[in-house]
């Protein structure tokens, strides 16, 4: 599985090779079928940005959701930026924080930001 990950990354990343995210997801499946987190969660961001598939959020859903169940930092935080932006989730403020809180813990750089996003919008939202 992790051979699968890594090819899925020579392609993603086009180390040694022309950039081509159809045969990367292709790879990275393998992996992410075979329980890898790190894979589970690259198949979840490819659906969620369009890269080498269309975008389609029900699709990245569940292997982000997989990815944050081994607590995958970007998988948790990513699921917070889901639910507060309501891409292929019912949107949820409250879920989104707990998303972004969760990721915290797990030092995932990225929250931070997206923490204050929230907060401004709950404030605007409180101000209005």
């Amino acid at each position: 599985m992790q051979a699968a990950g890594f090819v899925g990354s020579i392609y993603y990343w086009g180390q040694g090779v022309a950039i081509d995210y159809a045969r990367a997801i292709v790879a990275f499946k393998v992996g992410a079928e075979g329980g890898n987190s790190t894979d589970q969660w690259m198949v979840g961001y490819m659906y969620y940005h369009g890269r080498g598939v269309d975008v389609d959020y029900a699709q990245a859903l569940p292997w982000i959701e997989k990815a944050a169940a081994q607590d995958w930092p970007n998988a948790v935080g990513q699921l917070g930026v889901m639910y507060f932006q309501g891409m292929g989730v019912t949107p949820s403020w409250r879920l989104a924080r707990e998303y972004y809180e969760r990721a915290s813990g797990l030092d995932s750089s990225r929250v931070v930001g997206n923490m204050q996003n929230l907060t401004n919008s709950i404030r605007n939202v409180n101000s209005q």
